[in-house]
């Protein structure tokens, strides 16, 4: 592992919203630049816990790359202007977790649980994400870009301001969700579970079909031709 210490350069490479909220200088905050090899996890956070918990876990100004944390279980993770860049992350899960200002870059993260957890400004970028269990998380200015998502699980997840976009969603399930102005542009909507709850979020042309679809499904209302009976 290598550090560059003193330094108050940001985390770099978060563009639009999140790379605005990221230009101002915090006075006092320095940045450490992490760099971890693709077998190494950093041996402080291991060491002594039973089973891969790792508790009280706060993570400030770092950037981490191709660093695999494969099955960790972290507890009251605080995480804020870090970028993880190329990780392997699948099967982890997060206890009480805050995120703030955190960009996640070409990242495996099937199976990751962040269920609960209040993420603000937050980027996923080229993340493959099955499987996710993003259940219950309050998010502001979330966005997920180029991202695998199928089978996802966002059950009463409440985003605002974010943005789901060129990003495959088949089969993820909103239900319960509040969703106001999420915008779904070029995302794969085939299969959607809990069409209802995107009320107020935005999409293409191209998707109407596949939304309406999701719609019909979720009120229970079957499209036959005339004399067809409609499938049981």
């Amino acid at each position: 592992m290598s550090r560059a210490r003193g330094s108050r350069r940001r985390p770099v490479g978060i563009s639009g919203e999140l790379g605005e909220a990221l230009a101002a200088p915090v006075a006092g905050e320095h940045v450490d630049e992490v760099v971890l090899g693709a077998e190494h996890v950093p041996e402080p956070l291991v060491s002594g816990r039973d089973a891969g918990t790792v508790p009280d876990v706060v993570l400030s100004g770092s950037r981490w790359r191709r660093g695999r944390l494969t099955g960790l279980r972290w507890r009251r993770w605080r995480c804020r202007d870090v970028v993880f860049e190329g990780c392997d992350l699948s099967g982890v899960i997060v206890e009480d977790g805050a995120l703030d200002r955190v960009e996640f870059r070409d990242c495996r993260m099937s199976g990751v649980v962040l269920a609960g957890a209040k993420l603000t400004d937050v980027l996923f970028s080229g993340c493959k994400l099955d499987l996710a269990n993003l259940r219950m998380v309050e998010g502001r200015r979330v966005e997920f870009t180029d991202c695998a998502l199928p089978e996802a699980d966002f059950h009463e997840a409440r985003l605002s301001g974010g943005r789901i976009e060129d990003s495959e969603l088949g089969g993820a399930d909103f239900t319960g969700g509040s969703l106001p102005g999420l915008r779904l542009h070029g995302s794969g909507l085939r299969g959607l579970v809990g069409a209802e709850a995107l009320r107020g979020a935005v999409i293409g042309p191209d998707q109407v079909l596949d939304v309406a679809t999701a719609l019909f499904d979720a009120a229970g209302i079957a499209v036959t031709d005339r004399g067809q009976s409609a499938a049981t």
